[in-house]
């Protein structure tokens, strides 16, 4: 499958990319520095900006599926996420991708009351904006026209990752490490069991 990941130079994205090499995907890397930070990868490189349409739109097309893995360059950043997602949406309705797995935070909508009190506490306060965001997110990328999943993500750790991973709506999200988290959002590309939906992942 052709896979474009954005959001590829984060801690996420990397672990994303590589696991879709390694699960046999051809796989575009897209972000402002893919060019110099993965000169010496064997892996297509799309360098621009998620907030530049026309090289969202030059990205994807030909592409068969969509990793989203953006992140906020700020605690006030009301435009990456929200402005991003509305590019990515727009430019795969216009190129026929329908396929969309995206990174979603534990915490957003209904999930509320399964996230941890310092999650909570955090979210009311200092991590406020990037909550928001990410719900809009999820409300851009919930198109009937495309095969949307949101995965929203436990808190989110270093460690490395186990391979064990609890996928509920109706558990207590506490921590998952990026690397499980990673391999989780590619195993979705070929998977229709969370499709259209909204889902949490934490370390099972």
């Amino acid at each position: 499958m052709k896979v474009i990941v954005f959001g590829a130079t984060g801690k996420t994205g990397e672990h994303c990319w590589r696991k879709a090499v390694a699960a046999n995907h051809d796989v575009t890397v897209f972000g402002r520095s893919v060019e110099r930070r993965y000169a010496q990868e064997s892996v297509h490189k799309s360098q621009g900006d998620v907030l530049d349409a026309q090289a969202v739109s030059k990205a994807v097309a030909g592409q068969d599926a969509v990793l989203v893995c953006l992140g906020p360059v700020g605690l006030k950043d009301r435009v990456t996420l929200s402005t991003g997602a509305a590019n990515i949406r727009d430019v795969m309705l216009e190129h026929g991708v329908k396929r969309v797995v995206f990174v979603s935070a534990a915490g957003v909508g209904d999930s509320w009351t399964r996230i941890p009190w310092y999650s909570k506490i955090l979210f009311s306060t200092m991590l406020k904006t990037i909550l928001a965001e990410h719900a809009r997110e999820e409300e851009i990328f919930a198109d009937d026209r495309l095969d949307w999943i949101a995965v929203r993500a436990a808190v989110l750790s270093e460690k490395p990752g186990t391979g064990r991973v609890l996928a509920s709506n109706t558990a207590t999200t506490k921590t998952i490490p990026r690397e499980d988290l990673a391999g989780f959002l590619v195993d979705q590309l070929g998977s229709n069991n969370h499709l259209k939906q909204a889902i949490c992942v934490t370390s099972g």
